[in-house]
């Protein structure tokens, strides 16, 4: 069942699409005729200011009819606006996608992700054997709380053990209310997955404040698009193997969120499913820009040769490439979803269970 939350995830970012477009029609004159959520046949409306608000039965998409969107000749339609706004209109459904994946990641900030914050105590999770900090009497819930005799956090105690590696250190701790010191010497080649002096620190939840989350969440997207675009070069200099570049359809999406949404029931952490909601709208706003007939990409690409030849394309020959990519694009769905089901995607490692 975890699978049937890809639908509203995918829904919500049609949506946003969506109403990039409809409110960049709406502020340029544009005729909208209906702006609906689902597909139809309608359930229910209603009609304000000249537009039908629609919900429909099948509750997935969104959608935006305007007025005469190949008929120029259409007093306030679409094909009448000159083609500098055309062009935004269609930008801004990928524009939204684009928002909609600053805020996703901004949520999972603020929301907290797993890990130890650099200013947070030096509390011990869990000590290795045979290790430096066993040896100094160390134990789990424990808390180090001077090196030298100088207070520290997580973020001090680690500089100070790479800058005493091999060299004997007096540390402080707290062990339940008694305040204790041993002497240890943090190891510069120690045993894998142990660290210089063999503990485990405690974790929690990192959080930021609202306006530093969004600066994460404008950086994480630009950091998601940046590296879909770098996808190409990389396989031609051959850094990156052509199946972990694979493409995945709507099958590998909602395995993918069915993963996710077992590790937020199993974990209690949200996160997940704002990273994945950010990388499922990011990478739509870069695949509906493709120069592809029937996508936005395709029809801005239109526009952008009727600039350059100084006419228009014919309304029925620019149709009959929109048919043709429609066409394309849903065999290309039906293959990749094929992929999908015959070789599903590697697990999702969100850091354990």
């Amino acid at each position: 069942m975890n699978v049937l939350w890809f639908l509203p995830i995918l829904s919500i970012m049609m949506l946003v699409h969506e109403l990039g477009h409809f409110i960049t029609a709406r502020l340029s004159g544009i005729t909208v005729l209906e702006f609906g959520f689902g597909l139809p046949p309608r359930l229910w409306g209603f009609k304000r200011n000249g537009v039908v608000y629609s919900i429909n039965w099948i509750p997935f998409g969104a959608f935006v009819k305007m007025l005469g969107e190949e008929d120029p000749t259409a007093p306030g339609s679409f094909a009448s606006k000159p083609r500098g706004i055309r062009a935004i209109v269609l930008a801004a459904g990928s524009g939204m996608n684009f928002l909609l994946a600053v805020a996703a990641f901004s949520m999972v900030y603020v929301v907290g992700v797993p890990g130890v914050a650099p200013d947070a105590p030096v509390q011990i999770a869990d000590v290795a054997p045979d290790s430096p900090a066993q040896a100094a009497g160390l134990q789990p819930g424990d808390v180090i709380v001077t090196l030298d005799g100088q207070p520290v956090n997580v973020q001090s105690f680690r500089e100070a053990t790479q800058t005493h590696l091999d060299q004997p250190i007096e540390i402080g701790f707290r062990h339940g209310a008694e305040i204790r010191t041993a002497s240890l010497t943090p190891r510069s080649n120690p045993p894998d997955r142990q660290g210089a002096i063999g503990i485990v620190l405690a974790g929690g939840l990192i959080r930021l404040n609202p306006i530093a989350a969004v600066g994460q969440g404008f950086t994480q997207t630009v950091r998601a698009i940046g590296a879909t675009l770098s996808v190409p070069k990389m396989l031609v200099e051959g850094s990156l193997a052509p199946a972990d570049a694979r493409l995945i359809g709507l099958v590998g999406m909602a395995q993918a969120t069915s993963e996710t949404v077992s590790y937020v029931v199993d974990t209690g952490f949200w996160y997940p499913l704002f990273v994945l909601t950010g990388l499922f709208s990011a990478g739509l706003s870069i695949a509906n820009m493709l120069p592809i007939p029937a996508l936005d990409g395709g029809r801005l690409f239109f526009v952008i040769l009727e600039w350059i030849r100084g006419r228009r394309i014919p309304p029925e020959r620019e149709a009959a490439y929109h048919f043709v990519g429609i066409v394309v694009l849903l065999t290309l769905m039906v293959i990749i979803s094929f992929n999908d089901l015959l070789s599903p995607l590697p697990a999702i490692n969100w850091g354990g269970r």
